[in-house]
C-alpha cells in the first residue's frame, strides 16, 4: 500500500517479505541507497520503533553522487512478520532527532577514525584509493541505552584483506540521538586484529556481556569448508566492557585473557555470523555459508553454548561480482514472530539492503 505525501512524493506502509529496507528519502526523492549492514534493535522506552544501523552507503540523486564511508542510522515504526519501509533517516549525534515522517538524507553516524594504517605503512587518510571506516559489528540494548560494537578497518581499493586495526565500543542514547561515550578496546594499528578480537553481536545475559568474532579458515568455490567461531565475555557495565583487561576468552572448555588462546565454540564453518536472542526461540546464530545467500542456524541454550545445528535456508541474493557479493546475513528478533525468522542480506543484485522471512 502507498501513501501521498503533501510534498508530492509517497511513503510506503511495510511490506511483506522479501523486500527492500526504505527510508522515506527513498521513497519521496525516488532514490535507492546502496549500503552494506543492516542491524536493528528494537527501542527502549519507545514501543513499536526500531534504530536500523548501516555501514558504508552510497547513492545518486539531482546533485550527483554521494558516498558516506563507515556507519548511517534511520529509525522509524516496525511490524513484526513484515519489512520497515518507513524510516527516517538520522542526522548526525549529537543532532536532534527530527519529526517523523522525515524527508532528509543519510548522515555520517559515528564519527570517521583516525590514526589507522594501510598495508604499506603510511596514513589511511580518504583520497580516492583508500578511506577509514568506523564498520559496525552489532549492537543490543541495556539500561536505556544502546551498546554498538564495531571494527575500525583502512579500506583499500588496491588491495585486501581489509586491515580492521580496531576493536571498539559505542554507548549511544537513542532518545536524544547521542553517542554518550566511545571506547577504543583493542588497537594495533597497521596490523590485522586476531579474529577472535573483532568483535560483535553483543548479547547480554547474567550480568555478563558476550560478544562473537569468527573466520573461514578453508573454502572452495565461494563456499566456506572450515572454520571457527569465538566467544568473549565480560562483565556488564561500562567500567569493564570499556577495558580490554576485563575480558575473557572461552579457551577449551576454560577462560583465558589471551585471545590467542582463544578455541572454536561452534562446530560450524562461518563466512560470517551474526547472534541474537529471539523471544521463543532462544538464542540463534545466523551463519552465512556462501557467497550466494547461503546459510544454516544454529542454537544454543546459553552464550556459552553448547550449539547445535536448528536449520537453514538461502537469500535471495542476485548478481555480484569481484568483493561486491552477497553478504551482511543478519537476524532481527523484533521481526520476527513464532513461526518465521526475518533475516536482512545485502543482495548485489539490487544494490540495496533486503529482508526475507524463513520458517523456524
Amino acid at each position: 500500500m502507498m501513501i501521498l505525501l503533501a510534498g508530492g512524493g509517497i511513503a510506503a506502509a511495510d511490506a511483506a517479505p522479501p523486500a527492500k529496507v526504505l527510508s522515506n528519502f527513498e521513497n519521496y526523492w525516488g532514490v535507492s541507497l546502496n549500503r552494506d549492514c543492516g542491524f536493528s534493535q528494537a527501542l527502549p522506552n519507545a514501543p513499536g520503533r526500531s534504530v536500523w544501523l548501516f555501514c558504508d552507503t552510497a547513492w545518486t540523486d539531482f546533485n550527483g553522487e554521494h558516498f558516506i564511508g563507515g556507519s548511517t542510522a534511520a529509525v522509524g515504526p516496525y511490524t513484526p512478520g513484515q519489512v520497515p519501509t518507513d524510516l527516517d533517516e538520522l542526522p548526525t549525534p549529537p543532532a536532534a532527532p527530527r519529526p517523523h515522517p522525515h524527508y532528509g538524507g543519510p548522515a555520517p553516524f559515528l564519527p570517521t577514525p583516525t590514526g589507522l594504517l594501510n598495508p604499506g605503512g603510511q596514513p589511511c587518510t580518504a583520497d580516492g584509493t583508500q578511506y577509514p571506516a568506523s564498520w559496525l559489528t552489532g549492537v543490543t540494548a541495556h539500561q536505556g541505552m544502546l551498546l554498538i560494537t564495531y571494527g575500525d578497518v583502512c579500506v583499500t581499493r588496491t588491495a585486501t584483506p581489509f586491515l580492521v586495526q580496531r576493536f571498539g565500543i559505542a554507548e549511544y542514547d537513542p532518545a536524544a540521538n547521542v553517542i554518550r561515550a566511545q571506547t577504543t578496546v583493542i588497537s594495533r594499528p597497521g596490523e590485522q586484529l586476531r579474529a577472535a578480537e573483532v568483535l560483535g553481536s553483543p548479547i547480554i545475559s547474567g550480568g555478563y556481556l558476550y560478544l562473537y568474532g569468527s573466520e573461514c579458515t578453508a573454502s572452495a568455490w565461494g563456499v566456506c569448508a572450515g572454520g571457527s567461531t569465538y566467544t568473549a565475555r565480560v562483565a556488564a557495565n561500562a567500567a569493564s566492557w570499556r577495558s580490554v583487561n576485563g575480558y575473557r576468552w572461552y579457551s577449551a572448555g576454560g577462560m583465558s585473557r589471551d585471545p590467542a588462546n582463544a578455541t572454536n565454540v561452534m562446530p560450524a564453518a562461518p563466512l560470517a555470523l551474526s547472534v541474537h536472542e529471539f523471544t521463543g526461540h532462544g538464542l540463534n546464530a545466523i551463519v552465512q555459508k556462501d557467497l550466494a545467500g547461503g546459510f544454516e542456524v544454529w542454537r544454543a541454550p546459553g552464550p556459552a553454548g553448547p550449539w547445535t545445528r536448528a536449520g537453514g535456508g538461502k537469500v535471495g541474493c542476485s548478481g555480484g561480482s569481484g568483493v561486491d557479493l552477497c553478504r551482511a546475513l543478519t537476524g532481527h528478533p523484533e521481526l520476527s514472530t513464532d513461526s518465521q525468522l526475518m533475516i536482512s542480506y545485502f543482495n548485489p543484485g539490487s544494490a540495496h539492503v533486503e529482508v526475507a522471512a524463513f520458517p523456524w
